[in-house]
């Protein structure tokens, strides 16, 4: 359950003092793609094994192999930042949000009860006897960077699967923990030595018990080993050696930029080295462990073998790898000649290929790998896109800023901003987006005139949505900006915080009210807000009348108070989003005609429709 301290922030606003302040997510939105159905196969025969470094999932993405699926779809989530000392990258994640990423619970009241579960695929145990030693091993963690589970009132339990002699399921309570360590993962072992589970189509389940109120009471699961000849007093961890935390970023300051931007002086934008974080998870010395990085665009791979290889590791033993990328021998920068406007490369980091994973996972990433996309579109941020926790302001008329050194002069067309909901809904809630020059490196005269008001946008489907807030008017800007907004009222709005980088010192700045002067932000990680800008996109902000003859993609009449027509002389696909973020319609153009929708239940306001041409018109709509 959700601890004293963490009940503070949710009394109302006339129980808590002005201030900036850092807490427990109440969502963590799940990639949870509808199209994709669940599947699984036949019996798994033993060693049952899943360290969670690739989705395994019966719901996973068509890209992941069927031999990998382990688990039935789940509202636990495989997570990669979230625990702290995992013996691997990737971990199962429990806490209080059901499958669709909300909480279970959706009060100001914290109530308690069973929350996730997380079910194993059917495994093949006929054949194994009492005396086989078939064990069931795993590794676990309360809490780490996310909010514990509270000691002897919440719990994290295994149970095994029965049937009845109506065929009907019973699943029996066989192991349980209400208490653990927060910052390290303990291991356990559960025999299975009843004959009544040594049958074909066994299944056991991880459950975890507390509040509901959200993402609190944090469980985490790692290195799920089943398998017979297991004995406790002698086990042997299996030989591995692997990374345990994600990369996000080859660029210097930032995890995007535009690539208009970039491409001006790519070395300049370029890191000189990065820093990977490994363990040897067995109980021997792992000795020349190499390494090296990949990145690829379209088909086309370059190689970065590391200089330097590890030469010992104790058992047991993390340790660190560095690798050279913007100075010799590697000296690498992202080819600025593959686009104009736009550009995405597939970034790998890779180790020597030791252990169980290395000899059952064929073509996609495994613990011996670390990947990301580097993206550059036409927004800066520094966040990698997870968000660990909330950042909020608690004072009527606050201003929040994000300081932005821009490459080139640009025009500014709006903001992402991640919001995720907290306890209360702040839907209703109202903000005006705002951009400021610089001033020594604090929010200096105000940019621009921004009336329209906006409301937060929570979202559940796909991970971490950002929602995108378009300024009244683009703006023309240069040099450093401060983007963010001002509130209207002392609710928390609850911005994602990333807490696996931390670009909020010297960047943040807020004030807790009319006349307040601006501070700096004491909380580590960082806001995520970015700005949005044309970036060489010349149809980034088209109006009607704009068009530039009659076989653009069109948007009208405008305004619009019934029905709106969108047309294009080709096949092609659009979404109507509005001034909130919020999609309200999508589809594709015919390419003989046009699409005719009715608008009447549409809120008042401008729309904003994107094609995926990469054009957007926008239109208002008036009642």
């Amino acid at each position: 359950m959700v601890g004293a301290a963490a009940w503070v922030l949710m009394l109302g606003a006339t129980a808590r003092a002005q201030g900036e302040w850092e807490h427990d997510l109440k969502v963590v939105p799940q990639a949870r793609p509808a199209s994709v159905a669940e599947r699984g196969g036949g019996l798994i025969a033993l060693p049952f094994f899943d360290d969670f470094s690739t989705p395994s999932f019966a719901d996973a993405p068509a890209w992941v192999p069927d031999e990998l699926i382990r688990w039935e779809a789940s509202s636990a989530a495989i997570t990669e930042t979230y625990a702290l000392g995992a013996p691997t990258i990737g971990t199962a994640t429990f806490n209080g949000c059901d499958r669709s990423g909300y909480p279970y619970s959706w009060t100001n009241t914290d109530v308690v009860g069973w929350a996730d579960t997380l079910t194993s695929l059917p495994i093949n145990l006929n054949g194994y006897s009492t005396n086989s030693n078939v064990h069931l091993v795993f590794s676990y963690e309360r809490g780490g960077r996310g909010n514990s589970a509270d000691v002897g009132e919440d719990s994290l339990v295994v149970e095994f699967k029965t049937t009845d002699s109506n065929g009907d399921a019973v699943w029996t309570q066989v192991w349980g923990s209400d208490s653990c360590g927060i910052t390290e993962f303990t291991r356990a072992f559960i025999p299975v030595d009843e004959q009544i589970w040594l049958q074909a189509g066994f299944q056991f389940r991880f459950r975890n018990y507390g509040s509901l109120s959200g993402n609190v009471d944090l469980w985490h699961v790692d290195y799920v080993f089943l398998d017979d000849g297991i004995d406790p007093a002698t086990y042997e961890v299996i030989s591995e050696v692997a990374f345990t935390e994600p990369m996000n970023s080859l660029l210097r300051d930032f995890t995007r930029m535009p690539w208009t931007h970039y491409v001006e002086n790519p070395s300049v934008f370029m890191r000189d080295s990065v820093t990977t974080f490994h363990r040897n998870y067995s109980d021997g010395q792992a000795d020349n462990i190499a390494g090296g990085f990949t990145v690829e665009h379209e088909g086309a791979i370059e190689n970065y073998p590391n200089a330097f290889s590890t030469t010992f590791v104790a058992a047991g033993a993390e340790f660190t790898t560095g690798y050279y990328v913007g100075l010799p021998p590697a000296s690498f920068a992202f080819d600025p000649t593959v686009s104009d406007t736009a550009a995405s490369f597939e970034v790998t980091f890779y180790e020597s290929s030791v252990g169980l994973q290395h000899q059952q996972k064929v073509g996609v990433l495994d613990n011996d790998s670390i990947g990301y996309t580097q993206v550059f579109a036409n927004d800066y941020a520094y966040d990698d896109g997870s968000a660990e926790r909330a950042y909020a302001l608690t004072a009527a008329a606050g201003k929040l800023a994000v300081r932005y050194p821009l490459a080139q002069a640009d025009t500014l067309l709006g903001l992402a901003i991640h919001f995720t909901p907290y306890y209360t809904d702040a839907s209703e809630e109202t903000f005006l987006l705002r951009v400021w020059s610089d001033d020594a490196g604090m929010p200096g005269e105000e940019l621009g005139i921004n009336y329209q008001f906006h409301s937060p946008s929570y979202y559940t489907q796909g991970p971490d949505v950002f929602g995108y807030f378009p300024l009244d008017d683009p703006l023309p800007v240069e040099g450093v900006i401060h983007v963010g907004l001002v509130q209207s009222t002392d609710a928390m709005l609850n911005f994602g915080l990333d807490k696996n980088t931390n670009a909020n010192v010297g960047n943040v700045h807020y004030t807790l009210g009319l006349g307040s002067p601006w501070q700096a932000s004491e909380i580590e990680g960082s806001v995520m807000i970015r700005p949005v800008l044309r970036a060489g996109m010349e149809q980034a902000w088209v109006g009607v009348a704009e068009a530039p003859d009659a076989q653009a993609l069109k948007v009208y009449p405008n305004p619009a108070s019934d029905r709106l027509r969108i047309e294009g002389p080709r096949q092609t696909a659009w979404q109507a989003f509005s001034l909130e973020g919020r999609m309200l319609a999508d589809g594709v153009t015919d390419g003989a005609g046009a699409v005719e929708l009715s608008v009447s239940d549409w809120p008042s306001g401008l729309v904003v429709v994107r094609f995926a041409t990469g054009e957007v018109a926008k239109c208002w709509v008036r009642h």
